[in-house]
């Protein structure tokens, strides 16, 4: 019966330990979804970009987008001249006909204040993107408006100009990790050391 007096130390100490662990994915900054879509051919896709006021890292990114035959999508991010690919990642998605968020398996990226990204996304299949019009600025980061990016070669993409819509787009920061923080199991360690030996402590009395 003792025992029971220390259940309450030991939930209020995981109530600290848990949220580290599994934090809630969040969508910072969400341009669209907008009036049309854009369709592009294999080896074709549309681009965003964002200009950066304060310095975040961010865990995925998502278009509003179908891809009517199922593609691999490759998710990219380039610098702001669009001539360097700062990252990428690929991943297959089925056949729909029906327009969603389509999101990027997680990363860790960070963008830098004073910087300007482009993100991207292209092919081996055909897509239809959607765009908007209009200017959009949400938690440090502000959409360059009116001024697409285009892409070609899925394999090796490039930079193949640019165009006078906004691509719809959805940036995301604060996903779950598999792994607690060490401070969380440092947290977690000494707590439990704590009252195991309150409980021997009190056993022995």
């Amino acid at each position: 019966m003792r025992l029971i007096g220390f259940s309450v130390p030991l939930l209020a100490l995981l109530a600290c330990v848990v949220p580290s662990m599994a934090k809630a994915d969040t969508a910072i900054f969400t341009l669209g979804p907008g009036e049309s879509t854009t369709f592009r051919g294999a080896n074709d896709g549309p681009g965003q970009g964002v200009s950066v006021s304060t310095t975040t890292t961010i865990d995925a990114f998502s278009f509003y987008m179908n891809a009517p035959a199922g593609a691999t999508l490759k998710y990219m991010i380039w610098d702001g001249s669009n001539s360097n690919l700062l990252f990428s990642e690929t991943q297959t998605v089925a056949a729909s006909g029906t327009q969603t968020w389509v999101k990027s398996d997680p990363f860790s990226f960070t963008l830098d204040a004073g910087s300007t990204y482009y993100f991207g996304i292209i092919a081996d299949s055909n897509i239809d993107v959607g765009y908007t019009f209009g200017n959009y600025s949400s938690n440090g980061l502000t959409a360059i408006d009116n001024q697409n990016s285009n892409y070609l070669n899925f394999t090796s993409p490039f930079s193949a100009g640019g165009g006078g819509a906004d691509i719809d787009l959805q940036i995301y920061a604060g996903a779950a990790s598999p792994t607690p923080e060490p401070g969380s199991l440092a947290l977690l360690g000494t707590g439990l050391l704590g009252l195991c030996g309150a409980v021997r402590r009190k056993l022995s009395v």
